[in-house]
């Protein structure tokens, strides 16, 4: 598994609101060109599938599996010989500050190609997408203090 863990001062509900809210992802995340749901009435809670684009990668479809709303949620994409799951995991900590943990796992019988071919792609963008989202949410959470909010 690749996995990325962050600290951050951002409080965990803002850091949720934009990492849950994967359809608004290519506005703020680099690795990321576009996400389509595939039902777009449907609201983002288990079941509900999206098609991802990222640069340099094949266009897959994610399917969330699990969520627990305000902490969690996992999505999963299946191809012939590998399945991937991505996980984005919020721990609150003490005085207002986060820990993200973001992390990817592949399995199946062409999970060991995959490494070899992309494993260097996928730590670099996991590791952005955790920096992105930890500058995303705390640059919101300062101008909406700014802002007398």
């Amino acid at each position: 598994m690749t996995e990325v863990i962050r600290e951050s001062h951002a409080p965990a509900d803002r850091l949720w609101e934009v990492m849950s809210d994967v359809r608004q992802w290519p506005r703020w995340l680099p690795t990321v060109d576009a996400v389509t749901p595939h039902d777009p009435a449907r609201p983002d809670e288990v079941g509900a599938a999206y098609t991802v684009e990222q640069p340099g990668l094949p266009r897959a479809v994610w399917t969330i599996t699990a969520i627990e709303p305000g902490r969690s949620f996992t999505w999963e994409s299946a191809q012939p010989g590998i399945r991937s799951v991505g996980t984005h995991v919020l721990r609150p900590g003490p005085e207002g500050s986060t820990t993200i943990e973001l992390g990817i796992a592949w399995s199946g019988v062409l999970a060991p190609l995959l490494r070899l071919v992309v494993g260097r792609k996928a730590r670099d963008y996991v590791a952005r997408e955790a920096e992105a989202l930890d500058r995303t949410a705390g640059a919101d959470a300062d101008a909406g203090a700014g802002a007398g909010t």
